[in-house]
């Protein structure tokens, strides 16, 4: 067999062997050979570089781990799907708590037993307000339902498919309705726990402790089908599902 032939004989078997250990070759330069077939430099260096082949620097050093953003909460709940409700229509949304549109208005409508019903932030606008500001944004309702706290918020949004609510270190997935008779607004829900409020005691009177903003105050977050936050209440607040 004549020098040649078995110096490009030589070539392929590296890379083969190189390939078979997994190592990307970025690159190549046929070495000088003896009547081996190996140069006596290469003595030393590995099996591909022997053979022609030497990996990049990027291949040989080691590929750093990607890390995942992790949330700072603990979720109580699974993810829900986005429902529809019906123009005029009403939804059970917490323990004694109705939500109820009509028209385009809207209202949070509160049974307890024993007790009449009634709408404690009454029927509120929507589409033709001229008091309503930015409609796009969630605010929070919030009121007792049962042992926890339903929040609440309405809001103009068609791209919405999670909103997460969160209060302290933890965080809810809200169930999310999309408004029949009202184009492209959405209401959510989560039911919550109470929270803690931080008080003072002094001469015998209980006064609320104020130091900046509360940690276990209400927070709410809507994202698209992709995860992309598109809103948050309040702006302080951290993302609970960062990518």
């Amino acid at each position: 067999m004549s020098r040649s032939k078995r110096t490009a004989r030589l070539a392929v078997t590296g890379l083969a062997a190189a390939a078979v250990a997994g190592i990307t070759i970025t690159g190549a330069a046929m070495a000088g050979t003896g009547k081996s077939g190996v140069s006596p430099a290469a003595a030393d260096q590995p099996v591909a570089a022997q053979n022609g082949f030497v990996p990049s620097k990027v291949d040989q050093a080691a590929t750093p781990p990607k890390t995942v953003a992790k949330s700072k909460y603990i979720f109580q709940n699974k993810p829900q799907t986005v429902g529809q409700l019906a123009a005029n229509g009403s939804v059970e949304i917490a323990p004694d708590v109705t939500f109820r549109t009509r028209g385009t208005q809207w209202a949070l409508i509160s049974h307890l037993p024993g007790e009449e019903p009634f709408e404690p932030f009454g029927w509120r606008a929507t589409i033709g307000n001229d008091n309503i500001g930015d409609g796009t944004s969630p605010g929070i309702q919030s009121m007792g339902a049962g042992k926890g706290v339903a929040a609440n918020s309405v809001f103009k949004n068609t791209k919405v498919a999670t909103v997460v609510y969160t209060r302290g270190k933890k965080a809810w997935y809200a169930k999310v309705y999309r408004l029949g008779g009202i184009p492209g607004w959405v209401e959510s829900t989560a039911l919550v726990s109470p929270g803690k409020v931080q008080k003072q005691v002094s001469a015998g009177s209980s006064v609320t402790k104020v130091t900046g903003p509360d940690p276990d105050e209400l927070a709410v977050f809507v994202y698209d089908a992709a995860g992309k936050l598109l809103k948050q209440f309040p702006d302080n607040a951290v993302n609970p599902l960062p990518k």
